[in-house]
């Protein structure tokens, strides 16, 4: 039967010219590359952003829209990976990823990193507007240039700048699909924007040996865990301010403000325990595992408090 089975993908694969397993393995590693998490990240918070925003827009437009969204998205994240191969490679937690595991040529990353990123600028323009666009393309600088090429490598507050591309996605599902430009999705990407560094960084207090392993000046490693978590109850603070901007401005009710809060009190006595922590790998992965879900259900509100 599985003779039979390949010899079936070779008929297939010499009558249209081209290695079908040799096709499966490379979108298997194009996955791999898009860093499939963040990316489920970026098209669940742009998604909101469009189920809240005032649109006319068609479900088919509001789809393309998402869709190239995320596409960019994976462009920039595929060119990070390009360019970070070298430290990958240095690094336990990216050793095996596609291009230092030797899985992908990198002239071969950096091209399919270049069409993502390419095609959904244009694309997003046809289909929508220049402003979406223009920001979108800014994204894609931002995080793949400016961030990955120049700050990552040069200061401890990499990840804090940075954070700004991943905060940006709402921004564009926003003016993807609506006329009218308010603060709510300003505030949006500053709630993503404040809560990247608490969240990156009790990654990095978790991975503080690797990350010095391989010279990154993550602020664990040039300021100390004391300090990091210093700055990290600075961030939270502002991360639950920002959250309830949309309660105080109005946009949200009372459900979202009650269930919003209830979460921020348990982000917070996930903080105070990794602040006082005996066990800082145990204590700043659950913090960042939380972390993770916690985003997911701030914005999820958001669209049950739109709707109900």
């Amino acid at each position: 039967m599985t003779v039979n089975k390949n010899r079936q993908e070779q008929l297939f694969s010499s009558s249209v010219g081209f290695n079908f397993p040799s096709l499966l393995n490379f979108l298997k590693q194009v996955y791999v590359l898009i860093k499939p998490g963040v990316i489920s990240l970026v098209i669940f918070t742009a998604l909101c952003a469009m189920l809240v925003a005032p649109s006319e827009k068609s479900i088919f437009i509001k789809g393309i829209s998402l869709l190239l969204i995320a596409m960019g998205a994976s462009g920039s994240a595929i060119l990070n990976m390009w360019h970070d191969r070298i430290i990958d490679s240095k690094m336990d937690r990216t050793k095996f990823r596609p291009i230092p595991a030797g899985n992908i040529s990198a002239n071969t990353a950096l091209a399919t990193g270049l069409v993502f990123s390419f095609f959904s600028v244009v694309a997003l323009f046809f289909f929508t507007n220049i402003q979406a666009a223009i920001l979108l393309a800014f994204t894609i600088l931002y995080y793949s240039v400016f961030y990955t090429m120049f700050l990552k490598y040069r200061t401890p507050q990499n990840i804090v700048i940075g954070g700004l591309a991943g905060a940006l996605p709402p921004v564009i599902a926003w003016i993807s699909i609506s006329n009218e430009m308010i603060i709510y999705p300003i505030i949006l990407c500053l709630i993503i924007f404040l809560w990247t560094p608490p969240h990156s960084w009790a990654l990095a207090i978790y991975r503080n040996q690797d990350y010095s392993n391989a010279d990154v000046p993550m602020y664990p490693v040039k300021h100390g865990i004391q300090k990091t978590l210093k700055m990290m109850n600075i961030y939270t603070f502002l991360m639950i301010v920002s959250i309830n901007l949309l309660f105080i401005l109005g946009f949200t009710g009372m459900v979202f403000f009650v269930t919003s809060n209830l979460l921020n009190s348990y982000f917070v006595f996930k903080l105070i325990k990794l602040n006082n922590s005996q066990n800082l790998k145990k204590d700043s992965i659950k913090l960042f595992g939380f972390s993770i879900i916690y985003l997911f259900l701030i914005f999820f509100l958001t669209v049950i408090d739109r709707f109900f």
